[in-house]
């Protein structure tokens, strides 16, 4: 029995010890289930759907976490059982459990104090607003296609501070004039850079006229203006040198980002739009119909009342029709977006139209886990215009149609040709000569002198990003830019013999514009504790090239417009080839430290190897940029009205290459002549590029919990080493040189103040912009010395052309649009004006006069936004102070007597000036011209306007069965002119180039656009 007791307990003991080996092993496994680790992945938004970069992402109550990207995305490995918290300046913290989940969409709400915004900068990048150091201003899409244009740049004026803005009176599709804190270079183009999806793109301008006077070709449009503003998402503008600086020789000037739309996951969206708009002339001179002309030309004779002619009824409605389809479709892996987009209008001049029509798609495709992200797209414009006419006295009706003898008919001009019975060919019918002014019947001029351009262009463009872990990617991009320009110039028989021949001309040029950009960047994104770390590093390549081959001149058989018709014995006989190619290989890198998310240091370093610089013996450049930002709001406590509080600062360095061909001997062809040219100017010694040194100081601040922000910038340039061609002593063998100096000046302020105001269902959104800026030549040539001679070079002025007896002079001390006459009234020992005691007439005499400048001081733009329940309205008021302009138009209006200002002399007994009374013919006749005393034709260029208007009312959705929004708006640019002294718009350019803005030599008006828009989406 003792046996059987003690094998029963040795049983009893080992099951208790295998339960015990049990217990340990369920708990043990239970335990490593407790701790078992998972990754996760999500993305941290903010309430308008915004990606929050350098966003803490923690796991609660340990030390191991991670920090958002540029696209608000993380990855972390935590406890499947823990909880992870969520942290970000301005927002309220946020906890959420794991349990098991491995994917989070994460939303941050604000928490009253600060709202901290993302932005797209240079490259593309997408940071934080705090961490920047330089001023940068965000426009979204809708700001842009409210009240749409052809070139949207336009809708930007009023809208950015410290950015001036030149529409162009080419009409419709015509280029715009965009320059960021003041004229910089003397040489080289002063406009800004356009960036697409950060990608530099090279933008074919052809609004700058080929020469400074009456006599310019006319211009045309821009590669930016074949953009549809549908497809943009938001603009993003750099006015300063270093907040472009990572984007190499043009960032001198400011940059333009555009970032266009992506397809989106979800629900297919499709918007449908139309916006259609009528227009006529917005300024027009004064002109008189009381006085007739008495047979002559000029309307210096009695009063009449045979015939009534206003020269505003020359003018036709334009119309301008924009329609545009865009589809947004997509999964979480794959999303795409398509858009069909067409303009087709016609301009206040007869015969002038412009058309485009858009195809753009575009997808995005994530791979491997969202490691590999593939993003491509492709777009094609097809775009054509018909006598695009901005000024001038060739190809432009309105010298004939301002100028026309009062007491004549009009409308018989309008048989504006009849057969020649000898030559049996129809000849123009014009039997009042060309008056000095080239004149010819206005409406042969529209009808029987066309210009015309046709243009394919096609854009593909590619980025692979690979993400190799949270804190590192690298992305590769790619875009392929080719536009085909076929432009012909038909000029009739009997079109005025200083242009055409006698059985007329003929012009046919191709123009093939390529651009091949490619990068490749690593991009970090890195925290420790309390540091981070953003770093970008690439290398890029840019190659361009343009080429033109044409031919050109007058016809043998008569309006036969072929090549083969040209007459080669004529001396108007013109063959053209031309073209460059411009490379630039560049290296780069910008790193950006944080601390806090408080306080941040941003490098830029940038080095290119520019084709311009061959032959010199710099073969390239390289220029930094260094910057400060600190969030006071967030390292002491403020006042509680102060929400937010940024101050900061930069400094940059930025290069420009010499001009093209100058490094590179070519030699020109002298069509008329038939032979090759020689250089005349001397072999250049040492050439540097252009360096423009900048620094700025601002602040970012929010008050009362946000409702109103206000951004201030103050800044100061100097642009050195400009490059010039400057005449030299025959003696030397040669007749000009490149020389390098000259220093100009622009320093400024830009500021921003925005409010949020809600009083129930009403929202009122105003934002007033302001920008001043002063220009400065500090210096044309200062200590230079003849590399050759030694002897000293001294330039004291450039002159840089004009119209008739005025000119733009640049000057030590003066600005880069400084506006100088060159005649005054004699004058009489008395102080009287010498009147010619034969003629009863004044005379004039040579003087050099100063005028003013043709440059603003200050651009202002005040918009107002409401929203009410379903409707909303939005105004835009812009103003410009400083400056003056000067009409040409308006003094050969007084000599002509056909101005309102002729008229009223007349009826007062003539012109007064002091004590004297002088006849009013007698008086413009002599001064009412180009050669005569433009003095009197000089205005200020303050203007104030009412620039754009939107009423919209958003339908009832049940209306359609609540499968679709409906928006239908009335719409209007430039409504109403509240002040402006002078008889054009001062705000409308003929150029697109550096100088010649502000001068009016029959320039086409401005347009006021009335009309509607009617947005629907699915």
């Amino acid at each position: 029995m003792k046996i059987n007791k003690y094998v029963s307990y040795l049983h009893k003991d080992c099951l208790w010890k295998r339960f015990l080996i049990l217990l340990v092993l369920v708990g043990t496994t239970s335990l490593y289930a407790q701790v078992q680790k998972i990754n996760i992945t999500g993305i941290v938004n903010d309430e308008a759907g915004e990606p929050l970069i350098g966003a803490n992402v923690v796991e609660k109550g340990t030390t191991n976490g991670t920090m958002t990207d540029m696209d608000g995305a993380f990855s972390l490995n935590v406890s499947d059982k823990g909880t992870i918290q969520i942290r970000f300046v301005g927002y309220l913290a946020q906890e959420f459990p794991v349990n098991g989940k491995t994917s989070f969409n994460i939303v941050l709400k604000e928490d009253s104090k600060i709202l901290d915004e993302v932005v797209v900068t240079a490259l593309g990048i997408k940071r934080s607003q705090k961490a920047l150091s330089y001023n940068v201003q965000e426009i979204k899409s809708d700001e842009l296609t409210t009240i749409k244009d052809a070139n949207f740049v336009n809708s930007l004026a009023g809208k950015v501070a410290g950015v001036n803005i030149n529409t162009s009176s080419a009409g419709v599709g015509g280029a715009t004039r965009i320059v960021m804190r003041g004229t910089k270079s003397i040489t080289k183009d002063n406009n800004a850079l356009y960036v697409i999806d950060g990608v530099p793109i090279y933008n074919s301008n052809n609004g700058g006229l080929d020469q400074n006077n009456e006599y310019a070709a006319q211009p045309r449009g821009e590669g930016i203006s074949d953009l549809n503003p549908e497809d943009i998402e938001s603009l993003t503008v750099l006015t300063g040198p270093a907040a472009a600086a990572l984007y190499g020789s043009s960032a001198a000037n400011g940059a333009v980002l555009i970032t266009t739309k992506k397809g989106a996951s979800g629900k297919p969206k499709v918007m449908v739009s139309n916006q259609t708009t009528f227009s006529n002339p917005f300024v027009l001179p004064e002109f008189q119909n009381r006085y007739g002309n008495d047979g002559s030309y000029s309307s210096w004779g009695a009063k009449q009342n045979k015939y009534s002619y206003e020269p505003s009824d020359f003018f036709q409605t334009g119309v301008s029709i924009q329609n545009s389809v865009t589809l947004s479709v997509g999964t979480d892996k794959n999303q795409t977006y398509a858009s069909i987009g067409s303009v087709t209008s016609d301009g206040i001049i007869e015969n002038n139209t412009y058309d485009r029509y858009n195809v753009t798609l575009r997808n995005t495709t994530s791979m491997l886990n969202d490691k590999l992200i593939l993003d491509f797209g492709v777009s094609y414009v097809k775009q054509k215009n018909q006598n695009m006419m901005a000024q001038g006295k060739y190809g432009n009706p309105l010298t004939g149609a301002y100028t026309f003898p009062r007491g004549e008919d009009f409308n018989a001009l309008k048989n504006f040709e009849s057969i020649n019975p000898a030559a049996d060919y129809p000849v123009q019918n014009w039997s009042w000569g060309d008056q000095g002014i080239d004149l010819q019947n206005p409406f042969w001029v529209i009808n029987r002198n066309m210009d015309n351009d046709k243009k394919d262009r096609y854009m593909i463009n590619a980025s692979l990003k690979y993400v190799l872990n949270d804190w590192l990617d690298v992305v590769g991009r790619a875009r392929l830019d080719n536009a085909n320009t076929l432009f012909t110039q038909r000029r009739y028989a009997s079109t005025l013999a200083t242009i055409s021949g006698p059985y007329g001309s003929y012009v046919r040029r191709k123009i093939e514009d390529k651009q091949v950009y490619a990068d490749a960047i690593a991009n970090i994104n890195k925290r420790w504790g309390d540091y981070s770390l953003a770093s970008n590093i690439g290398v890029s390549i840019s190659d361009i090239r343009t080429d033109l081959m044409g031919y050109g001149g007058n016809l043998k058989i008569p309006n036969y417009f072929t090549i083969p018709n040209i007459n080669k014995k004529d001396g108007g006989n013109n063959p053209e080839q031309s073209g460059q190619h411009e490379q630039i290989q560049s290296v780069f890198a910008n790193v950006e430290l944080g601390w806090k998310s408080m306080l941040y240091l941003t490098v830029t370093g940038r080095n290119d190897w520019a084709s311009a610089l061959a032959n010199t013996n710099n073969k390239s450049f390289f220029y930094p940029s260094i910057g400060l930002s600190g969030v006071i709001s967030e390292m002491v406590t403020l006042p509680s009205a102060i929400s937010y509080l940024k101050i900061r600062g930069s400094y940059s360095s930025v290069g420009s290459a010499i001009p093209l061909k100058i490094s590179i001997p070519t030699y020109p062809y002298d069509g008329q002549g038939g032979e090759w040219e020689t250089n005349t100017y001397r072999p250049i010694g040492e050439l540097k590029p252009e360096r423009t040194n900048s620094w700025e100081a601002g602040l970012s601040a929010k008050f009362f919990g946000n409702r109103l922000n206000l951004e201030a910038t103050y800044y100061k340039s100097n642009t050195k080493n400009q490059t010039f061609n400057i005449p030299i002593s025959a003696s030397s063998g040669w007749s000009s040189m490149y020389v390098q100096s000259g220093d100009v000046e622009n320093q400024g302020i830009e500021i921003s103040l925005s409010a949020d105001n809600k009083f129930g269902n009403l929202t009122w959104t105003p934002t007033f912009t302001a920008g001043y800026n002063k220009n400065e030549i500090k210096s044309l040539a200062d200590n230079i010395t003849d590399p050759f001679t030694g002897e000293p070079i001294v330039i004291d002025v450039l002159a840089q052309g004009g119209i008739g007896t005025s000119e733009i002079r640049l000057m030590k001390g003066g600005t880069m649009g400084d506006l100088w006459t060159k005649t005054k009234l004699k004058m009489n020992e008395d102080g009287s004006v010498y009147v010619n005691p034969t003629t009863g007439s004044p005379q004039l005499e040579n003087e050099l006069t100063k005028v003013g400048t043709l440059l603003p001081k200050w651009n202002l733009g005040f918009r107002n936004d409401f929203t009410w329940k379903d409707f909303n309205l939005g105004f835009l008021i812009t103003a410009r102070y400083g400056g003056v302009v000067m009409s040409h138009t308006q003094a050969i209006l007084d000599g002509f007597g056909v101005s309102e200002a002729s008229a009223l002399a007349r009826d007062n007994g003539g012109v007064r000036i002091g004590n004297q009374v002088i006849d009013a013919q007698s008086y413009y006749e002599i001064t009412g011209s180009s050669q005569g005393l433009l003095s009197d034709y000089v205005y200020k260029a303050d203007n104030i306007r009412l620039q754009e208007l939107s009423f919209g009312y958003n339908l009832p959705s049940s209306w359609f069965n609540n499968v679709m929004k409906v928006n239908v708006s009335f719409i209007g640019r430039n409504l109403w002119m509240i002040k402006n002294d002078a008889p054009f718009d001062p705000e409308s350019s003929a150029s697109t180039g550096t100088y010649f803005q502000g001068m009016d030599y029959f320039m086409q008006p401005s347009l006021r656009n009335l009309g509607f828009s009617i947005k629907a989406q699915f």
